[in-house]
């Protein structure tokens, strides 16, 4: 029995009794454990942490006083104020980790018995589950399983009599866990999985999602042009559009006032119907980021609607709530389409000039059209006053007047793609022409390593729809007039052309492609970071994404064709049933053979067979050597010596490094002669 309980290091139900070591074991494992929650818990967690940590050394090593029922109470009672003070309530998911974190710490003040180290050590479980509240990327979830290894150390190192070998117990640790992979796996895979989630998250979950408002003004979209966050990932099943021709629609703005641009109140309707050919479709995968908005970014133009998203204004696409999770979403879009017919609501709102103030601009516009003769002529005429009177793109422009469209056409012409869409939108209606604001993301950047497109909040832009009645609604983006930089190669060449002094259009395409190349180390980072950007997505698309429609595909391939739950249970428990199996008979297996006890004393055997003494089957170590010696009593001392080692090895618990190498060192120099 003991021989059994130490085979497989099953604790003998003896309270051991924790030490200093175990202390700083549980320490390491708890930091380990909160390290993912630094930069979200408030400063004064880390004095809590000092006070807390010095007090236990200082029980343990000067013998100080533990805190008392009272202190205990005032301790958690000024806890619970400060962390109400600093979150505002005590509910939420902020709040509910912050507090768990800090009762955790509290628990080393009163650490007596094994018990209250083992609750400490399920609680820092606790903890590690929290993590996965605000991420669950690949790195995190590999960190945190390394994390538990550790705490399933601690947890061995306080049940184990043995405390001298804390790096075999760290592999013990990571053996067992890597046994349970295969059974949680199949779980995983195979598990009936529900619609929606088993329960909901509170609001606080969702709070620092990045996404593109609903209205637009001049320094919305710019703020997004600020961050290198994803938008989202765009895996493309036909050749991928060029550089110009990848708009993805967000958001129509048709209602304007004083400078502020917002989608109109729309009731959902039969949406208007395109002409296409079937050689322009596009079909492509999108893999969106978490926004808590509603909205959904699609190819301009979008041709059918999938079942869980709805139409909104000017065939925009979104979900029924705010994107609180990763959306993936396959999409079907055209690059060349026209419109039928469009509504007399839809006409007058897109000819709306009544917030549009300056008697400058509305003359300009006036005479303009009148020089043109034609709406496309119009169009062209206000791309060629932008190019020719030293309109310029710029990140930093100068702010508007009570009068913004009138100022910036007259005034001020510096803007980024906001200050265009919105000046030469007015301009259109000025003149008599449907228009309206789209606002959505421009460009894309190839990622090779995965073979799709990475999308990011960086490339936010804004441009233009107009209404020709023989085309219908026709994209026109008027900052590729000042800018076309921005729209062939991304933001980062509006910045490097900044940073080196030269004005956005000043340069041929050959300059700009000798300006945008990187150095070796640069390309090398990039590739680096597209590799793991790569890894991550599979991560998500394969794991972290693995719903119904995943399970029932994986089903589909395996035979299971009309799988119910049923069916699904019963080939978890035979695939379980069959993996359990084979890890027992390889434990076994393993034990028996590599134990390296029994490799030394099976040499020992072997070489006493060399000279005619055989051990019988039923025969123990003991027993054996008293045999030998009574055979050869010129042997007594070597074969003393290694079987006397290899008992307390196996039998005795003592299994210290020194005792394997004397073991060792007495078989290697073990070589009986036989009697002549």
């Amino acid at each position: 029995m003991v021989s059994l309980f130490k085979r497989f290091h099953i604790s003998n139900a003896e309270e051991l009794q924790p030490d200093r070591q175990a202390l700083y074991a549980l320490m390491l494992a708890l930091c380990l454990a909160i390290s993912p929650h630094l930069m979200r818990l408030p400063v004064w967690f880390a004095a809590l942490a000092f006070i807390v940590f010095l007090w236990r050394y200082l029980i343990i090593n000067r013998k100080a006083h533990q805190p008392g029922p009272v202190l205990r109470f005032l301790g958690v009672i000024t806890l619970i104020y400060m962390l109400h003070k600093h979150y505002g309530t005590l509910l939420g998911r902020d709040a509910g980790v912050a507090m768990l974190i800090a009762l955790t710490m509290l628990k080393f003040l009163e650490l007596k018995t094994l018990r209250d180290y083992m609750l400490v050590v399920f609680l820092c479980m606790f903890i590690i589950l929290t993590s996965f509240l605000y991420s669950q990327a690949l790195w995190l979830g590999i960190y945190l399983f390394a994390v538990v290894i550790v705490l399933f150390s601690v947890m061995m190192y306080l049940n184990h009599g043995s405390r001298d070998h804390l790096l075999a117990m760290l592999k013990r640790s990571a053996s067992m866990l890597m046994l349970g992979l295969p059974v949680a796996a199949l779980l995983f895979v195979l598990f009936p999985r529900l619609q929606g989630g088993l329960f909901g998250l509170p609001g606080d979950s969702h709070s620092g999602l990045t996404g593109m408002s609903d209205t637009m003004k001049p320094g919305t979209i710019n703020e997004l042009n600020l961050s290198e966050k994803v938008a989202f990932r765009v895996d493309f099943s036909s050749p991928v559009p060029v550089a110009n021709q990848r708009y993805w629609r967000g958001l129509v703005l048709e209602e304007y006032d004083h400078g502020l641009w917002k989608e109109r109140r729309f009731k959902k309707t039969a949406v208007s119907e395109l002409k296409y050919s079937l050689k322009d479709v596009v079909e492509y995968t999108v893999l969106q980021e978490a926004s808590n908005k509603k909205w959904v970014f699609a190819l301009d133009m979008p041709v059918l609607k999938p079942d869980n998203l709805e139409w909104g204004p000017g065939r925009s696409l979104r979900a029924a709530r705010g994107l609180r999770e990763r959306l993936q979403q396959s999409l079907k879009s055209v690059s060349q389409y026209y419109y039928e017919d469009i509504s007399d609501d839809t006409l007058a709102k897109n000819l709306d000039v009544s917030s549009v103030s300056g008697e400058r601009v509305i003359s300009l516009a006036g005479e303009l059209y009148r020089q043109s003769g034609s709406d496309k002529n119009y169009i062209s005429t206000i791309l060629a006053y932008y190019r020719n009177n030293a309109f310029f793109y710029s990140l930093q422009p100068p702010m508007l007047d009570e009068h913004p469209v009138e100022d910036f056409m007259l005034n001020t012409r510096k803007g980024y793609c906001e200050h265009y869409a919105s000046s030469f939108t007015m301009m259109m209606r000025l003149a008599g022409i449907p228009a309206r604001v789209i606002v959505g993301y421009q460009g894309g950047e190839w990622n090779e390593q995965g073979d799709y497109m990475i999308v990011r909040q960086s490339d936010a832009h804004a441009w233009s729809e107009v209404w020709l009645d023989e085309e219908g609604w026709v994209r026109v983006d008027p900052t590729a007039a000042v800018a076309p930089e921005r729209i062939e190669y991304g933001l980062d060449a509006i910045r490097q052309l900044v940073a080196e002094g030269k004005e956005p259009g000043s340069l041929s395409d050959e300059k700009i492609k000798i300006m945008l190349q990187m150095s070796l180390l640069a390309n090398t980072l990039k590739g680096v970071t597209m590799f793991w950007d790569g890894v991550n997505t599979r991560w998500y698309k394969w794991v972290i994404g693995f719903g119904k429609e995943n399970q029932s595909f994986l089903l589909k391939w395996l035979g299971f064709q009309q799988a119910n739950w049923r069916d699904m249970v019963i080939l978890l428990v035979i695939l379980m049933s069959i993996v359990v199996s084979l890890q027992a008979l390889l434990l076994f297996h393993r034990r028996k053979i590599f134990d390296p006890a029994i490799v030394q004393y099976q040499k020992f055997c072997n070489r006493l067979q060399g000279i005619g003494i055989v051990k019988f089957k039923h025969e123990g170590p003991r027993a054996f050597a008293d045999r030998i010696i009574k055979l050869r009593p010129d042997l007594k001392t070597p074969v003393s010596l290694v079987t006397n080692t290899f008992i307390e090895l196996r039998y005795a618990g003592n299994t210290g490094t020194f005792q394997q190498r004397k073991l060792a060192q007495a078989v290697r120099s073990f070589h009986p002669k036989r009697n002549r």
